[in-house]
């Protein structure tokens, strides 16, 4: 069963792994008021409908610190939305929900060949990309072309869903050893949570250095050098659970635990320039957002 407010404390060591000063953590346990503030306000959920896609974000759609809409649009695709942002060629961030009723759903609809770029922002004058602008360098396999909403979990939706997964503004250069192992295991660890506990809304997207660099030489698309998600799922009270992963880019084994990669909903916008949540109860919202929770049990 999942523990709706209790925030437990990670070993030092996993604060390490996560790049955490321990004097910095922002791993906190409730007090008394905070428990009392907690339970006693009202949160209204969106549909929990577990046969529809519908809404894709869950108490807001994500903000931006630095919004232009000269350069920035939000998507909303069959299945998910993507905040797509042309200054990095890439989604700021993505959403889907999930549920137990779509997450073995349309698993015949076969992956794409290409993807596609996504007509509609090109033709607003923003920068796009195509299949080729992810191609690896002569002679090299380093690169993949990842999805930031998983093609498993939008087929679920529907093979348009599915579809609209192979658009490049769904997609960031992620190395294939992160990609296909450790980032995949993520990826299957959240749908699980969809299986076990009904409906879940997944925020995902990359993080940039202030100046990131194109991921190959003679190539315009810039590597991100982490990635996140943020799980969010009702608890047994109407309450709110809530799981935030920050990934470093870089080789990572299937095996890794994941444990080791919580942080705070605050630690994610720290890094993004995000905000997330913001439609909760700001007693709620300020609670949630500055906890790193346990990864929530199989059942």
């Amino acid at each position: 069963m999942k523990s709706s407010i209790a925030a437990v404390p990670l070993l030092l060591g996993l604060l390490a792994v996560a790049g955490i000063e321990p004097s910095q953590s922002p791993i906190l346990k409730l007090s008394a008021a905070e428990r009392a503030a907690f339970e006693a306000t009202t949160i209204t959920w969106p549909s929990l409908d577990l046969n529809s896609e519908i809404p894709h974000t869950v108490f807001g759609a994500p903000t931006y610190r630095k919004p232009d809409n000269q350069h920035q649009v939000t998507r909303n695709y069959h299945g998910f939305t993507v905040f797509y942002d042309d200054q990095v060629l890439a989604p700021r961030w993505t959403a889907i929900k999930l549920t137990s009723a779509m997450a073995d759903a349309n698993s015949k609809f076969q992956r794409l060949g290409n993807f596609r770029t996504d007509d509609a922002i090109k033709a607003s004058g923003l920068l796009t990309t195509n299949h080729g602008d992810y191609n690896n360098p002569a002679g090299s396999k380093l690169w993949a072309r990842g999805h930031m909403v998983q093609f498993d979990d939008a087929r679920g939706w529907g093979d348009a869903a599915g579809e609209d997964s192979f658009l490049t503004s769904n997609i960031t250069p992620q190395l294939q050893e992160h990609n296909s192992r450790g980032w995949f295991a993520l990826e299957e660890a959240v749908t699980e949570l969809a299986r076990d506990y009904g409906v879940v809304w997944v925020y995902t997207g990359p993080i940039y250095d202030s100046s990131p660099k194109p991921f190959a030489a003679g190539r315009k698309v810039p590597k991100p050098r982490a990635f996140f998600k943020i799980v969010v799922s009702p608890s047994e009270n109407n309450s709110v659970d809530v799981l935030a992963f920050l990934v470093p880019h870089k080789p990572i084994p299937q095996s890794a635990d994941l444990s080791q990669f919580l942080v705070s909903v605050d630690q994610v916008e720290k890094e993004t320039g995000l905000d997330f949540l913001r439609d909760l109860p700001d007693p709620i919202e300020d609670l949630l957002e500055r906890m790193v929770w346990e990864m929530w049990p199989d059942v």
